[in-house]
């Protein structure tokens, strides 16, 4: 099972017709490859979301840069209602794993919250590449 999660965690990111792998997705492969205890797999799993988090909102500040007043408070608004949804939905994340025994599960319900946090930070990043293009 270690080793399907660990190959799970390791998909490469799609991006362009391109595969590659985003240096945070890279450090938590280093990461666990050394230590692949649950232990291990708990601290990497941590210090990959820590990362994705500070991408997250480094990508939202430098998109709220780019941004007039209006489009500004359209981020904003959107970003408060992605908020909400991320606490509902890492409730829901804890009661399914807070039913479930057995310590695999401890790094598997890490990652699904990282995973979520991951995807709006690459969301993000999205944006900022279609704003990217259009600028001359």
């Amino acid at each position: 099972m270690r080793k399907l999660f660990i190959f799970i965690i390791l998909l490469p990111t799609v991006s362009y017709g391109q595969e590659t792998i985003h240096p945070i997705d890279k450090a938590l492969g280093v990461c666990t490859e050394k230590d692949p205890s649950t232990a291990g797999m708990v601290r990497c799993i941590d210090i990959a979301y820590r990362d994705w988090d500070k991408e997250l909102n480094r990508n939202y500040q430098t998109l709220m840069s780019k941004f007039k007043p209006a489009d500004k408070q359209t981020l904003k608004a959107a970003q408060l209602e992605w908020l909400k949804y991320r606490d509902a939905d890492f409730k829901l994340i804890d009661s399914i794993y807070d039913k479930l025994q057995g310590t695999m599960y401890i790094p598997m319900r890490l990652d699904q919250k990282m995973q979520f946090i991951k995807h709006r930070a690459e969301a993000l990043a999205g944006n900022l590449d279609l704003l990217a293009e259009s600028e001359p």
